[in-house]
């Protein structure tokens, strides 16, 4: 198992990877059948899709691995914090999971992982500057990450709503 752990970032370069073929494989089997707009359809995958990495991250990251992942982040082992961190992260990634099933859970979603994705990077940030800590899931991949994918959130959201604002009354689905 330790080979998960030798690869920085490993969980954010499978959850690119499989977010990308979920989202291809999807587009190829409905190809030539109606169906929601792009925008939409990518969304749905993304928020669903990282919900799902979001709960797998927080219950073996941070809860089943928590030492070995507190070790490559450059923390202490042995501490709460990572089953908080781990519950934490199960608790938001329901709601994005059920981004699946129910739109009104994407906006929450969202507003969520840029609150814990900002304040992670700027922690990450923190104990580089302050406290010389380069471990490798502490700096980059992971610190981008942070920044990165709550960016694509909300782009990704604003994209929907602006198409879902341009539809008539009558065609919209109801937003989030």
């Amino acid at each position: 198992m330790n080979i998960f752990f030798e690869i920085p970032g490993l969980n954010v370069y499978l959850q690119i990877f499989f977010t990308l073929l979920s989202i291809g494989i999807h587009l190829y089997a409905t190809r030539g059948k109606p169906r929601e707009s792009l925008v939409t359809e990518i969304t749905h995958f993304v928020i669903g899709l990282s919900g799902w990495f979001t709960i797998i991250s927080g219950l073996f990251g941070h809860i089943i691995y928590a030492d070995e992942v507190a070790a490559s982040i450059g923390w202490p082992v042995e501490s709460g914090f990572q089953m908080e961190l781990g519950f934490t992260s199960i608790g938001i990634g329901i709601v994005g999971f059920l981004g699946f099933r129910n739109r009104s859970v994407w906006l929450p979603f969202i507003i969520t992982k840029v609150a814990l994705g900002f304040g992670a990077g700027f922690t990450h940030i923190l104990h580089a500057v302050q406290h010389n800590n380069f471990s490798p899931n502490n700096v980059g991949i992971i610190l981008y990450w942070d920044f990165i994918f709550p960016v694509i959130l909300i782009v990704l959201y604003i994209l929907y709503r602006r198409e879902q604002n341009a539809l008539p009354a009558s065609a919209a689905v109801p937003a989030a």
